[in-house]
């Protein structure tokens, strides 16, 4: 229900409760595993909040561990969280907000996190990402409709000018593109995704 306030006060007071909201991030139901990853982006703005800013930093560094090839896994959520985190705690985008763009893009199974990660982040990267021009252009080399419509929406938010050659050609695209944003599933043909962020680059 998204109900936020509630599940950080009883996240906070309850032990099992923060273990459960964990596992909601495994679900395969998007209609658990996204608002879950919205809640513990409001849950570690709680902790930094309340002085206990170690325990968030603790976090991040796990969720970092889970992209890393060492760890043995794959942090199918961790950039999601990564980034709903930062744009909880502003303050933390240097330098996980490049960091996770790095982590991510190189690694196929893990392009479509990153793009959602760089396109939720937006302004927050502004000026910040010109290190990564190719990777985030190389991520339009695909047939892959999905990351397609991922890589529209994230440039135009990040206000990534670059991409506005790769953005026109996808404008007659009638596939449908499914993409969480805060709180609400949007479903658009990929060709209006690309549209929408042609705009905002072009009005600056």
């Amino acid at each position: 229900m998204r109900d936020y306030d509630a599940i950080v006060t009883y996240s906070r007071n309850e032990k099992r409760a923060w273990k459960s909201l964990r596992s909601c991030l495994y679900e395969l139901d998007d209609e658990l595993k996204w608002p879950a990853i919205e809640a513990i982006g409001r849950l570690m703005k709680h902790w930094w909040e309340n002085g206990d800013q170690k325990k968030v930093r603790e976090y991040m560094r796990g969720l970092f561990w889970l992209l890393n090839d060492e760890s043995g896994g794959i942090g199918w959520t961790s950039a999601q969280q990564i980034a709903e985190i930062i744009c909880q705690i502003p303050e933390m985008a240097d330098p996980y907000g490049t960091m996770v763009i790095d982590r991510t893009l190189g690694e196929p199974p893990l392009v479509g996190s990153g793009l959602w990660a760089i396109g939720r982040l937006g302004k927050l990267l502004e000026g910040r990402i010109d290190l990564f021009e190719r990777m985030i252009l190389d991520t339009f080399d695909t047939q892959d409709t999905q990351t397609l419509g991922l890589a529209a929406w994230a440039t135009g938010h990040a206000r990534f000018t670059a991409a506005l050659p790769y953005l026109e050609p996808l404008t007659d695209r009638l596939e449908t593109v499914r993409i969480f944003i805060r709180g609400v599933f949007l479903d658009n043909p990929l060709g209006v995704w690309a549209e929408h962020s042609i705009k905002q680059l072009q009005s600056g």
